[in-house]
């Protein structure tokens, strides 16, 4: 009997793997040689495959690819969040301003990470309180971080007031109103060991991202309709 071929596509790493397991359960029903595609992992189920035995391999075949497709997937996020560094370090230098969103008027915190986002052609929201929504949520944890991803500070008991990029090898580069201009900062030093205590969120921005376009539309579709929040205030970190 000629072979069935079936293709799953690449699993996103929310998507379910029900699916593919309803689809081993039939095709473990029937005695047609099949072979089953997930992304671009190929399993055969050849032969007579009615045997629990043989069911449970292909749902544990299955397993695997879907771990190995959600292993690319982060890691091709991380790769393109990880793009925005060398555009962020273009704006070195650039004086902090409050409520600033363009090297021609100076930057404040969440107007730089904004202006650097939409060069990658990814929209962000104007504020850190916003951009803490945005994206995939990370534990807010410095070993948990990949250059390119947001992080998200806030006072002891007060809301999110300030946003800056992850860089790598525990720096940050931000627009620091303390710092008075777009810079990076050492989470070693006096100061940024002020940034480091006050960690509280971190998000995984990846530019062009489908899932992250569609979020950002449904929030931009809210923002239309509700008040703005505050803009950032300056941070309060030691100075340089």
């Amino acid at each position: 009997m000629q072979s069935q071929v079936l293709h799953l596509g690449v699993a996103a790493p929310s998507q379910s793997v029900a699916a593919m397991a309803l689809c081993a359960a039939v095709l473990c029903a029937s005695e047609a040689p099949a072979q089953m595609k997930v992304g671009s992992v190929e399993i055969d189920v050849t032969g007579s495959a009615r045997s629990g035995a043989t069911a449970r391999t292909v749902l544990t075949a299955i397993g695997v690819a879907d771990r190995i497709t959600r292993g690319r997937t982060t890691s091709a996020r991380t790769a393109s969040a990880a793009r925005v560094l060398p555009t962020a370090e273009r704006y070195l230098g650039v004086p902090y301003r409050w409520g600033g969103t363009s090297p021609k008027t100076g930057f404040d915190c969440s107007g730089f990470v904004q202006y650097v986002f939409a060069k990658h052609g990814t929209r962000l929201p104007r504020t850190s309180r916003e951009m803490s929504s945005s994206g995939t949520r990370l534990q807010p944890r410095w070993s948990a971080l990949e250059p390119g991803d947001l992080v998200l500070f806030a006072e002891p008991g007060k809301r999110i007031s300030h946003v800056a990029i992850y860089a790598g090898k525990r720096r940050i580069i931000h627009a620091s109103g303390s710092g008075r201009r777009v810079r990076y900062d050492a989470l070693d030093t006096r100061r940024g060991r002020w940034f480091a205590r006050r960690l509280v969120s971190a998000r995984r921005v990846s530019p062009r991202g489908a899932a992250l376009v569609s979020d950002l539309l449904a929030r931009h579709a809210v923002d239309a309709v509700v008040a703005k929040l505050p803009l950032d205030p300056p941070d309060h970190a030691p100075l340089p």
